[in-house]
């Protein structure tokens, strides 16, 4: 009888805790949830009713404010905006995952002097604040005539970036050394080695890697701001969001908030359709070959 109440009381405790933790995670999803709440909920607004910050909910769902932003009667369409943010964003991705994953399969695989200097100055660079490299830039990209363009914004990534380095570097570790050694006695060289057999198996961290570099690239506001300035042809979503903000429509912060709302969008899309790639390169991230 002793045993079966201490069950019931360890059990009745057990059931306790879960309920507590449920509702303390809930409780935290939904102070996550409440700003992306309320940008949906001001973005269909009237003006008026923007202004009112203790009105959450608007009298009469104003849809048009979405049209107005992607058809404005004046300037150019939202789309050109989209487009750009899509080839800006979609080449810095390529990019990235292409130059990353080459210089990461070197540093893991090749042995060559000065390997673990050339490593080294990568892990020193992560911890550069951008602020530093910035006016270097900006002046290098003048003498190049690139200002004004979507160079800047691009070309760079194909020369890799640190974190991507490190990180593919360590995926890149755990596949055995014997899949190397087989590939050299059957007359393979190191290209054919890297895309045939590490590439098929290096998937889930590659797709990680463009998932991160999407989200860096796509809502990156300073960068853009300053190589492509005031033409605005090459503006990006998020630039013209500001624009909405500080420039001639600063009476309309209700289309700046739809503007938003479609900035964040694909972000959402992209993490929720990769999730399984994500979640299966974290997960192997700690296994070691």
């Amino acid at each position: 009888m002793a045993s079966i109440a201490a069950n019931k009381r360890n059990g009745t405790k057990i059931g306790v805790s879960t309920i507590i933790f449920t509702i303390i995670l809930l409780l935290g999803a939904i102070s996550m949830l409440l700003p992306f709440v309320w940008m949906i909920l001001a973005s269909l607004k009237t003006n008026g009713e923007f202004l009112n910050a203790f009105k959450w909910l608007p009298a009469a769902p104003q849809w048009e404010n979405y049209t107005r932003l992607l058809f404005p009667e004046k300037g150019h369409p939202f789309m050109l905006y989209f487009f750009n943010s899509v080839k800006v964003t979609g080449l810095a991705m390529i990019g990235t995952v292409l130059s990353c994953s080459l210089v990461a399969f070197a540093l893991a695989r090749i042995s060559f002097p000065g390997k673990n200097i050339v490593f080294g100055f990568a892990v020193i660079s992560i911890f550069l604040p951008s602020q530093v490299t910035m006016i270097p830039q900006f002046l290098i990209f003048k003498e190049l005539g690139w200002l004004g363009t979507h160079y800047p914004l691009i070309i760079p990534a194909f020369l890799a970036s640190a974190f991507g380095i490190i990180l593919l570097r360590q995926f890149y570790r755990t596949i055995p050394k014997e899949m190397d050694e087989a590939a050299k006695v059957d007359g393979a060289g190191w290209f054919t080695i890297y895309s045939r057999i590490h590439l098929p198996l290096m998937i889930s961290p590659l797709i990680t890697l463009a998932i991160l570099t999407f989200q860096e690239k796509w809502a990156e506001i300073l960068y853009p701001m300053i190589f492509i300035g005031k033409n605005s042809d090459l503006w990006t979503m998020v630039l013209k969001i500001r624009d909405l903000s500080t420039g001639q429509y600063n009476s309309r912060p209700e289309l700046e908030m739809a503007g938003n709302v479609l900035l964040v969008l694909p972000v959402i899309i992209l993490f929720i359709t990769a999730q399984p790639y994500f979640v299966k390169s974290i997960a192997t991230s700690g296994v070691k070959g």
